[in-house]
């Protein structure tokens, strides 16, 4: 059990609870450079556009890289023998990717 300067004991599960949420922060703050990378390329592409005309672009943006690496993903799993391994790889990858 860990203990808190104000309130005394701190049962085990509250420090797990802690720890799983300074992981969602780190994980948030890594995707925001992102997102401001992309909103920034968006707006490169179109500087006259409103908010609302970017939001679109963004989506456009994501929906073309997600059906690029879903394509890839299914072309490779139907290749026999070696497709399933090289499919799992790349899911893992395009996950990755995809939350990068």
């Amino acid at each position: 059990m860990a203990t808190d300067a104000h309130h005394g004991p701190v049962p085990d599960a509250d420090v797990r609870g802690q720890r799983v949420l300074d992981l969602l922060d780190r994980a948030i703050d890594s995707q925001s450079l992102l997102v401001r990378k992309n909103i920034a390329r968006a707006r490169q592409r179109n500087p006259e556009a409103t908010p609302g005309q970017v939001i679109r672009n963004l989506e456009r943006m994501y929906v073309s890289a997600l059906t690029g690496t879903g394509a890839a993903v299914g072309g490779t799993a139907a290749a026999p023998g070696v497709g399933t391994g090289v499919a799992l790889a790349l899911s893992a990858g395009e996950a990755l990717h995809l939350s990068s």
